[in-house]
């Protein structure tokens, strides 16, 4: 089975919710800049990382920081949301291989309902969809990962993660599967210090991975 991660990997949404969490927190007092937002954020639960936030700012956040957020990033992700160059053709190839493949993602699962659907990419994964929603934990823990492989009635070993940043590749590490990192958001020696066994930069090479 092969597990994508959502955000990065399938789609390309990272600097869209990136730039609005950095615009937000900028209104709010932390003078963060978008890169130092995406090194701090990305790959990260936002309502996980509220304390730090809060810790950095030197005050509480407002009670609707987290509705408001989420009502500004998928805002932005309607107008906005892509998806990442060639993976539909290699969802494809995974469709005619009968390879069987889901989404794990550590976002909520509305966000996924926009960025798949917005994209046209929904359909593939319709049935196959974990979220942090599902989960106690989300990433860098291995929960939504498990939960796939579960669900999907896989053993983690005989399972493909495809990841982009360090705290995913730490959650399929984690979950004791073979994690390949896909370089678009992170740099490849980070990745593959996280523990993932390749790497790559472009998605036409992916099926020559896992195939």
């Amino acid at each position: 089975m092969v597990a994508f991660d959502c955000d990065g990997v399938l789609v390309d949404s990272e600097p869209i919710t990136n730039l609005v969490l950095k615009d937000y927190l900028n209104e709010l007092g932390w003078r963060i800049s978008l890169n130092e937002t995406c090194d701090t954020f990305i790959g990260r639960s936002i309502k996980e990382q509220m304390p730090y936030m809060e810790e950095k700012l030197g005050k509480a956040l407002p009670e609707t920081f987290l509705p408001e957020f989420q009502r500004r990033r998928d805002e932005a992700l309607r107008q906005q949301i892509r998806v990442i160059p060639e993976i539909e053709q290699v969802l494809k190839k995974l469709q005619s291989s009968a390879m069987p493949f889901c989404v794990a993602s550590g976002a909520d699962s509305g966000k996924m309902q926009i960025t798949l659907g917005h994209t046209g990419l929904l359909p593939y994964f319709e049935g196959r969809m974990f979220s942090g929603s599902d989960v106690a934990r989300t990433k860098p823990a291995p929960d939504v990962y498990l939960l796939a492989a579960k669900s999907m009635a896989k053993l983690p070993g005989r399972c493909v993660v495809i990841e982009d940043t360090v705290a995913g590749v730490t959650a399929g590490v984690a979950a004791g599967m073979h994690v390949l990192g896909f370089t678009r958001s992170s740099k490849a020696d980070a990745l593959l210090a996280a523990g993932a066994k390749q790497v790559f930069d472009d998605m036409r090479d992916l099926p020559e991975l896992i195939l």
